[in-house]
């Protein structure tokens, strides 16, 4: 909640502000409500860095480190974006 702050202050401010979303977890898409007035554009990259798989093993995730799942989850936060007026930028 620290950083939502901060980000908020700076972007009041004037300051262009942006929040990556990475690795793209489960119900990622419910982060958009809390950028919305804070951020100017979210980036958007999926877990690309195998040394990192464990998590999503260890939290029984497995199917969620496909290609698939991010294309859909990455759709997902395009639209709660565009729902808000943010811009979107996807990684991959």
């Amino acid at each position: 909640m620290e950083r939502l702050r901060t980000i908020d202050e700076l972007h009041r401010q004037g300051l262009t502000t942006y929040v990556m979303i990475a690795p793209v977890l489960p119900d990622a898409e419910k982060l958009v409500g809390l950028l919305e007035g804070k951020v100017d554009y979210v980036i958007v990259d999926r877990m690309n860095y195998h040394h990192a798989d464990w998590i999503y093993v260890k939290q029984g995730w497995g199917e969620k480190r496909t290609d698939g799942y991010f294309r859909m989850a990455g759709s997902r936060i395009a639209a709660e974006c565009g729902k808000r007026g943010i811009n979107c930028r996807l990684a991959y």
